[in-house]
């Protein structure tokens, strides 16, 4: 669920004074108008899974996230199940057991905080369902001259009922570094400072970096003769993108929602695509489906969705798509240096995690950066199970 949850972060980081004033004309603001309003980030989808809800507050750029603590989250159908989330982390709330929102049964959220205010929405079932087909990758270049790779989605609802379609996605890239050797720095020392080399114990020369979509991604079917989304592009790769460096996997999610889903994204990305605030028009307050039961004045901002899904991923090899080119550089420029092996400075330079062994000669040590050296830095030795070389 962090996909949403990073999806929720980029968009509310704008000052959230343009959900208070939703002007059309200019304006002179000041923090005295910010407005402290409750976000629910409440997501529910048709795999079987720990289900994931996400509360916290609106907050002014620069500022951290205020996460809402303590709530009673709960979801309940209409057969009489009822799904009780728990605080698993500050404003994460994730179902005591596993669930998937089945067809033609509804779904109603309610929300209490810490400060007794109760919120509610629903009941809400899945609007249809759709297969996504199939992902595909093509070379491409933009209207700017960009060369690189284009991510493709093709779903298609043969009962020609879905209309309104949103995908994210999870990319996964292998990290495989430039300078891969048997030894690394310890401290023998510190008065007087003393290096060894000594064997690795962990891999430090494969790694995995992982990825999340932050940007509002949706499409419709609508006056189309049919429920078919053909070549939606979802993501974009630079061919010079450091994820293409090796070998590069995505995930995408196709998730099939209503016509006031659909609504509140596209208001939520006008929102998101105001990039002052100074902006001749703001686009106001933010409306989803969630209600306060116990004070009809006071807003909520956010979306209780209940929706199908479906996911395909697919792997990509950048030369199998631009076999001519250079691969891309390294996350960071990793010349290597080389000291005298007493040297004070290099001491303080590996004490502080800034530099790493790369290689030794006659009383000199080789050095780089420690990310060149150990992956860990930018990802995790830990090989996913989807993972296929």
């Amino acid at each position: 669920m962090e996909i949403r949850y990073s999806l929720i972060k980029s968009i509310f980081a704008i000052a959230s004074i343009f959900l208070v004033l939703g002007c059309t004309e200019p304006f002179n603001t000041s923090l005295e108008d910010f407005e402290d309003i409750l976000v629910i980030d409440a997501f529910i989808t048709s795999e079987i899974k720990q289900q994931e809800i996400f509360v916290s507050r609106t907050f002014i750029t620069g500022n951290a996230v205020q996460q809402e603590n303590d709530a009673l989250v709960t979801v309940v159908d209409d057969t009489g199940n009822s799904y009780v989330f728990s605080e698993t982390e500050p404003g994460t709330y994730v179902s005591d057991q596993m669930f998937g929102a089945q067809p033609n049964v509804s779904y109603s959220l309610k929300l209490t905080t810490s400060g007794g205010s109760v919120f509610s929405s629903g009941p809400i079932s899945i609007s249809a369902d759709a297969e996504l087909e199939s992902i595909t990758a093509e070379r491409t270049v933009l209207e700017n001259g960009q060369e690189g790779i284009a991510i493709m989605a093709n779903g298609f609802d043969v009962e020609n009922e879905s209309v309104f379609y949103r995908y994210d996605y999870e990319e996964t890239y292998r990290i495989d570094v430039p300078f891969s050797t048997g030894g690394k720095f310890v401290i023998v020392s510190e008065n007087p400072p003393e290096l060894d080399v000594v064997p690795k114990t962990r891999e430090e020369s494969v790694c995995y970096g992982t990825n999340l979509s932050n940007s509002i991604l949706i499409t419709t079917s609508e006056n189309l003769s049919e429920s078919r989304i053909e070549n939606f592009q979802v993501r974009f790769i630079p061919k010079t993108d450091f994820v293409l460096r090796s070998r590069y996997s995505i995930l995408v999610n196709q998730y099939v929602q209503s016509n006031a889903a659909q609504t509140f994204y596209e208001d939520l990305q006008e929102f998101s695509n105001i990039t002052t605030l100074f902006a001749q028009t703001q686009p106001g307050f933010v409306r989803g489906n969630i209600v306060s039961e116990n004070n009809a004045s006071e807003r909520v901002l956010g979306l209780f969705e209940v929706s199908s899904m479906t996911s395909k991923r697919i792997f990509i090899n950048l030369e199998d798509f631009f076999p001519d080119d250079n691969q891309p550089e390294y996350i960071i420029d990793c010349a290597s240096e080389q000291f005298p092996q007493n040297d004070s400075f290099l001491f303080e330079l590996v004490k502080n995690g800034a530099r790493q062994y790369a290689g030794e000669d006659f009383g000199v040590y080789f050095v780089v950066p420690t990310g060149c050296s150990d992956c860990n830095v930018y990802g995790t030795n830990v090989k996913p199970d989807f993972w296929i070389d």
